[in-house]
């Protein structure tokens, strides 16, 4: 199979939305001109249309899409559906429509956007909830690899990055959204959708 690499990829989400959230984004915008159906919004996606269906099937049982007739088509109508609501990030769903939890990092960047300065423990700390706790060895990855790509300043610098002291530069404040830390090692800005740090130390991703 052939390979891209992560900018390429990179490159690629950026023009084609993808996902629960580039699916959501579309169907945002249809909804604005009125009733719309799986097929348009999977026709403006490189998702399959069995996945914009199972997500709008989640929006569904969540209550945040309800029916909105049908259209007349060849062969069997086109059911047609309407929003009740609009998030501005796209509902984070199981199959039965009931709401994730918040991911580790969704919430320690919460965390670092208020805490100031931070130590990896306090930053577990922080971050942790009774039904998600964030253990200071997730936290240091998270750190670590934050601050390779440029988000964080290093207060106070030991021998250990567990030991070391971070702080949040105000200009890397780009937004609610975490950086992801993907599985191949590079960082991915939600916000504004690029990839950040030295993007040549990242692995390669299967097209």
């Amino acid at each position: 199979m052939a390979r891209r690499s992560t900018l390429e990829m990179a490159a690629l989400t950026v023009h084609v939305p993808r996902g629960h959230a580039g699916i959501w984004s579309i169907i945002k915008r249809l909804d604005i001109l009125g009733p719309w159906s799986v097929r348009e919004v999977s026709d403006q996606t490189n998702a399959r249309k069995d996945v914009v269906a199972d997500y709008v099937r989640r929006l569904a049982k969540a209550g945040i899409t309800v029916p909105a007739g049908e259209r007349e088509n060849p062969g069997s109508p086109v059911i047609l559906h309407r929003l009740t609501r609009r998030p501005t990030d796209a509902p984070r769903l199981r199959r039965d429509g009931t709401e994730c939890l918040p991911t580790g990092q969704e919430q320690m960047w919460r965390a670092m956007r208020v805490l100031g300065t931070f130590g990896i423990p306090e930053l577990a700390h922080a971050a942790s909830t009774d039904l998600v706790p964030v253990n200071p060895v997730a936290a240091e990855h998270y750190v670590k690899h934050l601050a390779h790509a440029g988000y964080l300043h290093c207060v106070e610098e030991k021998h250990r990055i567990s030991a070391s002291t971070w702080r949040l530069k105000p200009s890397a404040n780009t937004g609610p959204l975490p950086p992801l830390v993907m599985r191949t090692k590079f960082v991915w800005d939600q916000n504004q959708r690029v990839v950040k740090g030295d993007p040549e130390n990242a692995g390669e991703v299967a097209a």
